[in-house]
């Protein structure tokens, strides 16, 4: 096989030299690229090409990866062929500063006991020293803000791992890339700059380049025998492709997947349709009759946006929704608002990283005071919601007509508490008509409500949301057959936001019952891909083939988080997202806790929670292998580590006796 020609860096002897194996997240080193493939190559050979896999890979000394190991983790392979299947355990002899270790002879062994009455039952052992990381390969689903961090992070953390992102858009951004309704605004940046953020940071940090825009994930299967999640797609151009790895991380973020409401007569209208997911800045709206389906949050962005050019607005509200300052109010402008950034405010945040470390400190930490609110008993709810109450009384100028229907009955944060300055004067604007009704049927010139009233319009715009079942788009089959989305149509279950069971090797950014409502959401992304890492880094030093959670460990935490939830108000009866549109329901997208809460119970897993297969013969002491450690494997690597400890520890009982004698 034709590779590179460079050879493997040596990171020599890694910063935990004790024979424990090497640090989870130990000292960053560079991580070289040996090659990438891209899915649509097509040559006769495994030639490794140019491409989109990304690859962080190291050696210990004198440990090297066999060319199988390299392929498997690059992923070359010739058009609609799989990648290389995982290597096989190592067989090879190592060295030991320049001195080849002896492998078991086939001679017979001298002493009766070995010879005859042991039988290791086929087992061989596993020519590598102790916590050898084994080569895994990940498929990431999506480049929004999710799978670009993966990326960003597996190359500067994770070691002996390749990875490909498939990208069904032309470009990166995820849902930002996707929602571009008109002058989105939230209190830290627009939609468009979100967005713009996103495309700079993945050419900035050169990530495009292991991204394969275009290409569709249809279906995924794991494969039992082989430790894979094997996948298919489809690609602009119509072909398909297949791959596999080891490890599947699904970003395909929940709100990604927008839908029509299901409603008669949509394809009945002569008029323009848009959905506000999907936004279409070529549709004109100057000077037009426009019907606004939808109540929450994207209908209070639009509303106020469009009502100033539109000739009639219509907006048809079947349900209240609590209209809030924004978050982080006490660091917005007086009233909660949005504001720019001064240039000289960023000048000195430019010229002072510190000031700029402490802002952001602050502005988080107000963020995650927000639990208490969310007590349905607390003086917390009950104070902000007679606040949040008189605001908007206010705002509506006391009309009985708009404030018995417009002012939620349900308890503050049952729906997604929307920042809206403008949204409820706009609702008061001359060119304003609620329909304080659902939209119940579309006519080649309207809508008609519920009662049957017809509302004649030009344009119909649908704030209808998104599927929020948190089923992939695609099919996922896991273990004896099991099919995700029918597992999870009802009411999808998760363990910590982050995994299901019978679904091994499958992370989820994120999951059910995650911190959807606690405040930013890349924060969250990232302690899920902290977490994935830990389980990943563990599987490779531990030879594991594939780790699940029980389906024990799965009901548990269904019980304990929906027991928890029931004193919330996520759990309060409205219709809401949260309960994937539901008035009465589990409540499917919220932690049972705060953020915090969230952060501290994914910082180390808890492994007694899982299922465990290991590689080979499915011995659980195979990564124990040949006897030797990464130290003795390295000419530069310290035989007496154990000493530091030893003195460590010296010193720290000197001082505490220091501390006792002299306090």
């Amino acid at each position: 096989m034709n590779g590179p020609s460079q050879e493997l860096e040596s990171h020599g002897d890694e910063s935990d030299s004790h024979g424990l194996g090497p640090p989870l997240f130990g000292k960053f080193v560079p991580h070289q690229t040996l090659s990438e493939y891209k899915p649509d190559q097509s040559v006769a050979t495994h030639q490794q090409q140019p491409g989109t896999t990304g690859l962080g890979i190291s050696a210990f000394g004198s440990i090297a990866r066999s060319t199988i190991e390299k392929d498997h983790l690059l992923g070359s392979k010739p058009e609609n062929v799989l990648v290389n299947d995982p290597p096989a355990l190592s067989l090879k002899p190592q060295m030991v500063n320049g001195t080849a270790i002896s492998i078991n002879s086939d001679n017979e062994h001298e002493n009766e006991w070995y010879r005859s009455t042991f039988s290791a039952s086929g087992y061989t052992i596993n020519e590598q020293p102790l916590h050898t990381r084994r080569p895994i390969r990940m498929l990431i689903v999506g480049a929004g803000a999710a799978g670009l961090q993966i990326a960003y992070k597996a190359l500067r953390q994770l070691q002996d791992v390749g990875f490909t992102i498939y990208e069904k858009n032309a470009d990166v951004g995820g849902t930002w890339l996707e929602n571009r309704n008109p002058n989105w605004k939230s209190y830290y940046a627009s939609a468009g700059e979100i967005r713009q953020y996103l495309k700079s940071f993945a050419v900035e940090n050169d990530l495009e380049k292991f991204v394969n825009f275009g290409h569709r994930i249809e279906d995924a299967r794991w494969d039992q025998d082989a430790g894979l999640w094997r996948v298919k797609g489809r690609k602009d151009d119509g072909t398909e492709f297949l791959d596999h790895g080891e490890i599947l991380a699904s970003c395909h973020g929940v709100l990604n997947s927008w839908k029509y409401p299901d409603i008669p007569g949509l394809q009945s209208f002569k008029g323009q349709i848009l959905h506000s997911a999907a936004w279409d800045d070529k549709v004109e709206l100057k000077g037009k009759r426009v019907a606004v389906v939808g109540g929450g949050s994207s209908a209070v962005q639009i509303i106020p946006s469009i009502q100033p050019e539109v000739k009639k607005l219509y907006p048809f509200l079947r349900s209240p929704v609590w209209i809030t300052a924004g978050f982080g109010a006490k660091h917005a402008a007086p009233g909660g608002v949005n504001f720019d950034y001064s240039q000289e405010q960023k000048e000195e945040f430019a010229k002072s990283p510190t000031a700029l470390d402490k802002y952001c400190r602050d502005v988080e930490g107000e963020l995650n005071k927000r639990f208490t609110l969310m007590h349905l008993e607390s003086e917390d709810q009950k104070v902000s919601r007679e606040f949040v109450a008189e605001s908007m009384f206010h705002k509506l100028e006391g009309d009985q007509n708009f404030t018995s229907r417009l002012i939620p009955k349900f308890a503050l944060g049952c729906r997604r508490m929307t920042p809206g300055s403008d949204y409820l004067q706009s609702l008061k604007a001359p060119n304003v008509e609620v329909v304080f009704d659902s939209a119940a049927e579309v006519t080649s010139n309207g809508l008609l409500d519920s009662s049957g009233n017809l509302t004649e319009v030009d344009v119909i715009i649908f704030a209808t949301g998104f599927d929020t079942s948190f089923s992939p788009a695609y099919s996922v089959t896991g273990q004896n057959g099991r099919n995700l989305r029918e597992e999870w149509k009802d009411i999808p279950k998760a363990y910590m936001s982050v995994m299901a069971d019978g679904f091994p090797n499958m992370f989820h950014f994120p999951g059910p019952n995650g911190p959807a409502s606690h405040g930013s959401v890349l924060p969250v992304l990232e302690w899920h891909t902290r977490y994935m890492f830990k389980l990943v880094s563990y599987m490779q030093r531990m030879a594991i083939k594939s780790l699940v959670p029980s389906s024990q460990a799965v009901s548990d935490f269904y019980v304990h988080t929906h027991e928890l939830l029931k004193r919330t108000a996520w759990s309060s009866a409205c219709r809401s997202w949260f309960k994937n549109g539901k008035v009465h329901g589990p409540v499917t997208a919220i932690w049972p806790g705060s953020r915090l809460h969230c952060f501290e119970a994914l910082k180390e897993p808890r492994f007694e929670d899982f299922q465990i297969e290991y590689v080979g013969d499915g011995n659980r002491f195979q990564y124990l292998g040949n006897g030797y450690t990464q130290t003795e494997l390295n000419v530069d690597g310290n035989p007496v580590w154990y000493f530091d400890l030893l003195k460590e520890e010296l010193d720290l009982g000197f001082k505490a006796f220091s501390s006792m004698t002299h306090g």
